[in-house]
């Protein structure tokens, strides 16, 4: 199922975000994976790019959808108070903008609309140290106190000042505590960054600034042998759901984002 992956249109929507100015998002019928199949083999025609914006959905954008009302806080209808939007952009824990200045761990915002085969793009800027994630399907309920609980985490870090965490499986565009990615093409503090998170039926994709630095399956024997070895190995709904909401972590630090759009895969 992955090779058909390999040279996937994302890369080729990035420049066309760019050239139409992130306009012309909505919400249009669901891609077919035969469809997705032929949009990657034709991925070089402009017309199926262009085709391919409109599957866009628009969780975040400083300048089309500058507005939180896609997220809810985590198993609560309330924004948590310490994300907020400054000049257009989503931002968290403003006051955790130095190494060593840290706002104490908050809750993370989710989406309010569940996904389960995607293709997820967030534009983000951390500051120095920072550490944040993005999680997928995750589940909200009265038996979870945080979405780390259920969701796998794409993990956001700037490695170069992080002082929390250095092993490769903890770093930037990592699995986090699963998976190290097999290149780091990230920009340092202060710099955007774009992520790019694809799942289709258990295969998963991460992606950073244009580059896929990792794949992994959600139900093969390496994958739950990891899980036996990590920090997950007791919660045991962790990665099973198969589908859930996006979240974006509050670690205390203050992190930036510019955009956030998702499109269904079917």
């Amino acid at each position: 199922m992955m090779d058909m992956f390999k040279n996937p249109p994302y890369l080729l929507l990035l420049s066309v975000f760019m050239m139409l100015g992130f306009n012309g998002c909505s919400n249009t019928p669901e891609t077919s994976k035969d469809k997705l199949a032929n949009e990657t083999k034709n991925s070089l025609e402009p017309r199926i790019m262009v085709e391919s914006i409109s599957d866009w959905v628009v969780l975040f954008d400083s300048q089309t959808h500058s507005t939180m009302d896609a997220w809810t806080g985590f198993n609560q209808e309330a924004i948590p108070e310490k994300w907020e939007i400054i000049d257009g952009i989503l931002t968290v824990s403003k006051q955790g903008d130095e190494v060593e200045k840290n706002t104490g761990f908050g809750q993370s915002i989710v989406s309010r609309d569940l996904f389960d085969n995607f293709e997820l793009e967030v534009h983000y800027r951390m500051s120095p140290g920072g550490n944040s994630g993005i999680m997928y399907h995750v589940t909200q309920g009265s038996d979870y106190k945080d979405d780390y609980e259920t969701g796998p985490e794409y993990q956001l870090l700037d490695n170069e000042l992080a002082p929390s965490e250095s092993l490769p499986h903890r770093q930037v565009a990592s699995l986090y505590d699963m998976y190290a990615p097999n290149s780091s093409p990230y920009l340092p503090a202060g710099q955007w960054n774009v992520v790019g998170i694809r799942v289709l039926d258990n295969e998963v994709e991460h992606w950073l600034n244009g580059e896929l630095v990792l794949q992994y399956n959600l139900k093969s024997a390496d994958f739950l042998q990891r899980k036996l070895q990590s920090k997950w190995n007791d919660d045991a709904d962790w990665a099973k759901a198969g589908i859930g909401h996006i979240s974006l972590q509050d670690h205390g630090d203050k992190v930036e984002f510019k955009r956030v759009a998702v499109r269904r895969i079917k």
